[in-house]
């Protein structure tokens, strides 16, 4: 990929995303500290609401650029076959990178390539619904209230 700086030169920008399953508390960490990044210090989302003593329930992603951890997202299981994708976060300059793209497409294909009969959803900030429409996920119901923000529930359309 290439961009242009203010001098007018071609900059290559390279990237090495790389997808993984959380496996360790060094990682476990990580998507801590992005989390904490993203919900409380951007969005002013309390530590007690944030870390919601669910957190040993779930499955916990992330993406690396190179070896610096830059994305995340857990996964929840409701229900035998429901799975909800939960606190997405990606760190301010890696936004509009296809970084939660690439999240949300590897957990989907993770869980569906473990079990075609689950099905995933997810509560959406409204400002970024559309990103989600774009992964195939539609809304349903009413907008709600989800810690001061307006929501979404959103479920995933298989293709």
């Amino acid at each position: 990929k290439f961009v242009l700086n203010s001098n007018f030169w071609l900059i290559n920008i390279m990237h090495n995303f790389i997808f993984k399953k959380v496996s360790s508390k060094e990682e476990m960490d990580k998507s801590y500290a992005i989390r904490t990044k993203v919900f409380c210090e951007e969005q002013k989302i309390s530590k007690e609401i944030e870390f919601d003593n669910l957190d040993h329930l779930c499955g916990h992603f992330l993406i690396f650029d190179s070896k610096k951890a830059i994305a995340t997202a857990r996964v929840r299981q409701k229900e035998k076959n429901l799975l909800k994708i939960e606190r997405v976060a990606v760190l301010l300059e890696f936004r509009r990178l296809k970084v939660g793209s690439i999240l949300i497409k590897n957990i989907i294909k993770h869980y569906i390539n473990l079990d075609d009969n689950k099905s995933i959803f997810l509560h959406s900030q409204v400002a970024v619904a559309d990103f989600y429409k774009t992964l195939n996920f539609i809304s349903h119901g009413n907008e709600f209230f989800e810690d001061g923000i307006s929501h979404i529930a959103m479920k995933y359309v298989k293709t």
